[in-house]
């Protein structure tokens, strides 16, 4: 009985941590292209056809718009009369693409805003087991016997 009640325990914690995440907004743009975003107070995650990228938030940003960049694209997300728009703006490309948020079928057609915890982060990597360590311990530099 208790098993059944410590696996029961774990699956509702699971289920509440997918409840936090930040919802998978989708975006239409030019030229047929759609990707979709995660939104956080420190991060915005992009998945798209062509992959996916990992934008930082940009601190101190002016206006209610949320600003996320990389080395190669800029987002300034929630433009626009009711805020659903996106810029990006692309290191390689001269002029800007702007998207506009598609809500869902269950979703009304809100303001964007970004999820009100930080995002994931991957865990740091592991110690390599082939790498020097370094000690405090000396061999072969003195007499080592007694005396």
């Amino acid at each position: 009985m208790r098993r059944l009640a410590g696996g029961l325990a774990l699956a509702a914690l699971g289920g509440c941590a997918s409840w936090q995440d930040a919802p998978r907004l989708a975006y239409q743009c030019p030229h047929e292209l759609r990707f979709e975003a995660r939104l956080y107070q420190d991060m915005a995650l992009l998945e798209g056809l062509r992959g996916h990228a990992v934008l930082e938030r940009v601190p101190g940003a002016e206006g209610d718009a949320l600003h996320y960049a990389d080395p190669t694209v800029r987002a300034r997300f929630g433009l626009g009369l009711d805020a659903r728009l996106v810029r990006l703006d692309y290191t390689g490309i001269p002029e800007p693409v702007y998207c506009q948020h598609l809500p869902g079928a269950d979703a009304p057609a809100a303001a964007v805003r970004a999820s009100p915890r930080l995002g994931p982060r991957p865990p740091p990597p592991r110690p390599d087991p082939d790498a020097p360590v370094q000690t405090n311990i000396r061999q072969g530099d003195g007499r080592n016997g007694p005396g």
